[in-house]
């Protein structure tokens, strides 16, 4: 029965966070995404849907891929996933205020 489940497409927990920077800006960090996206063409599409800029972050020794974008795009973020079906909706979790 174990088998059944490994050969099942994995599904990661895709965090999406906000940070206070300064006074009212604020950071939108996306973490946890498949590894076989395309974070590059992702990103490109969700910076010219949202009017937003961002950036890759990519953390070598434990090889984690984050996207971070500017303003707070929890939501349009989460829509965006769901609509398009990169990830369900029961594995998205939301952080922040």
């Amino acid at each position: 029965m174990n088998i059944f489940f490994e050969d099942d497409k994995k599904h990661n927990i895709v965090h999406i966070r906000i940070q206070q920077r300064n006074s009212k800006k604020t950071i939108t960090t996306i973490e946890g995404l498949e590894t076989s996206i395309d974070l590059k063409k992702l990103l490109k599409y969700i910076k010219k849907q949202f009017n937003c800029n961002g950036s890759i972050i990519k953390i070598e020794e434990d090889n984690i891929n984050i996207i971070q974008l500017q303003g707070d795009q929890r939501e349009n973020i989460k829509n965006f996933l769901i609509k398009e079906n990169i990830v369900s909706e029961d594995f998205i979790k939301i952080h922040g205020f």
